[in-house]
């Protein structure tokens, strides 16, 4: 369930830089695109974060994971589990997903829509 799209207003008076999705306890998170891991670690408010950059600009911020499962330098695949959701202790963990093309946030749900461009099995 997506909590908060990009744009949205958020609680300290501006607007969401990217999507916030309620998920479940446990829950693995897998890599939008196809890139390499840059940043995996604690980092200010956001908890664990995991950046991915995917080329020409383009990185993946993740953030709310519980658990990262990789390694700065490490390739990605689309759909490889990177990590896994923790338990929040007020209700049920939160993703949050931010798309940035040269530093800047750009709505990220279009590039996670699903395609008939895509492969499929």
């Amino acid at each position: 369930v997506i909590i908060a799209r990009f744009g949205d207003p958020n609680s300290v008076g501006g607007t969401a830089r990217g999507l916030r999705i309620a998920t479940r306890e446990g829950a693995p998170v897998i890599a939008p695109h196809d890139g390499q891991i840059v940043f995996a670690g604690a980092f200010r408010s956001y908890g664990q974060l995991l950046i991915i950059a995917h080329g020409e600009g383009y990185h993946t911020l993740l953030a709310g994971i519980a658990r990262i499962d990789g390694s700065v330098g490490q390739l990605l695949l689309a759909g490889e589990p990177v990590g896994q959701m923790g338990q929040l202790q007020d209700g049920k963990p939160e993703l949050y997903v931010e798309l940035r093309h040269d530093g800047d946030p750009i709505d990220p749900f279009p590039w996670l829509a699903p395609s008939e461009l895509k492969v499929s099995r």
